[in-house]
């Protein structure tokens, strides 16, 4: 019996979804709802391991379909849980010094050794809050009706109210040899190693800690669309907003297999030519 040691990974949305769910059913024999679940992974990392000749069948099928995907034992797909989470770090002109908790340095980073850099936003959930609490003789008259076995009646002007929270803000740096993911989250970092270009608030400094390492770094690490337009949002580019730091982490491994996949399709060809 064949052994199952790979795992498929999609790296394009399908323009035919339908297609690529009856190209699962062939050859995975699955029915069609769980087939179509693994449609709409995609782009994504398909959830189980597969059979070599299962994933051959697969990619000579997605190469037909236009779906750029790979398949990597399951030992080589990259292992970023947990993340490491920074709250002090310097900008150096040779790497990243990652503080410890009482400042000490914990961990260096050479930019040459940085692999990628994928920032983006995390929702937060709204608040409801009571906008005022009871007074002491909304209070005696909440005991009042209790004893009478009647409910105090709301009043219109201490209904819950809606708070809008805005995201925050996340940055993973993800190292190589060893490989290690960062997680900074701007609103817990400690800014002090700016120096005199301290500013008061995390979104100010954020976006100078950021540049000073997009600077450093160069074209060395893969820098995500996302991670670039936390420094310069417009239009037709806004940082990813990702509804929790699980579903970001995931984002980044699958950005961490694109880099791998586009550097050892770029080596293939200048091997060829």
């Amino acid at each position: 019996m064949p052994e199952n040691d790979y795992r498929l990974i999609l790296f394009d949305q399908p323009d035919d979804p339908q297609a690529l769910r009856e190209l699962f059913r062939g050859v995975m024999g699955l029915h069609p709802t769980e087939a179509m679940q693994w449609v709409k992974r995609a782009p994504g990392i398909l959830p189980w391991p597969l059979a070599e000749g299962e994933v051959r069948e697969l990619l000579d099928a997605l190469y037909e379909q236009g779906i750029a995907a790979e398949a990597r034992r399951v030992d080589t797909v990259p292992k970023l849980v947990p993340p490491r989470s920074v709250h002090r770090a310097a900008v150096k002109e040779d790497g990243l010094s990652v503080g410890g908790l009482r400042g000490e340095p914990a961990h260096w980073v050479p930019w040459a050794k940085l692999e990628l850099i994928h920032g983006a936003r995390i929702a937060a959930e709204d608040e409801f809050r009571d906008p005022r609490a009871p007074g002491w003789s909304g209070t005696l008259a909440a005991g009042l009706n209790a004893m009478i076995l009647r409910g105090p009646r709301a009043s219109r002007a201490r209904r819950a109210s809606r708070v809008v929270k805005e995201p925050t803000t996340e940055l993973h740096l993800v190292r190589q040899d060893p490989l290690i993911a960062f997680r900074v989250v701007a609103d817990q970092m400690n800014y002090s190693d700016l120096g005199d270009r301290l500013k008061p608030s995390a979104a100010e400094n954020f976006p100078v800690f950021l540049a000073d390492i997009l600077g450093r770094v160069g074209g060395r690490a893969h820098v995500t669309d996302s991670a670039r337009a936390l420094l310069d949002p417009a239009d037709d580019r806004e940082p990813t907003t990702y509804p929790n730091s699980q579903a970001m982490l995931d984002a980044t491994t699958l950005r961490l297999l694109w880099a791998w996949y586009r550097r050892d399709r770029e080596v293939g060809g200048a091997e060829q030519a």
